[in-house]
């Protein structure tokens, strides 16, 4: 390898660490919302009034104390989790790009 070859793939490697730092944070979950109603309630709801516009949902509660809803067609996943002993539910943001502010704006109507 020249060493002018050397020089154009330095920023390139600079780069690697950042781009690997960037997507771990954007795989860590992130609270979007606290809402005000049992988790299994809410998400119900939500799961209810999304699928009528949104076509490829899914849900699971595979974990407990958790109910995820899931969009293939939009690429997000969304899980509400209980919190404070099912007085309140936790809108959490997991995996895939973020969610619709029609998604979010359904979820908290689910609360009201």
């Amino acid at each position: 390898m020249n060493p002018r070859s050397a020089l154009l793939l330095m920023p390139l490697l600079a780069l690697a660490p950042c781009v690997s730092s960037a997507q771990l944070f954007f795989q860590n979950p992130v609270t979007l919302d606290t809402l005000d109603g049992n988790y299994r309630t809410v998400a119900s709801c939500a799961y209810q009034h999304l699928a009528h516009r949104i076509s490829g949902l899914s849900t699971s509660e595979s974990q407990q104390g958790v109910v995820r809803i899931a969009s293939v067609s939009e690429n997000w996943e969304l899980a509400f989790v209980d919190d404070e002993g099912g007085r309140q539910t936790r809108l959490v943001w997991t995996a895939g790009g973020y969610p619709s502010e029609f998604v979010l704006s359904t979820a908290r109507a689910c609360a009201a």
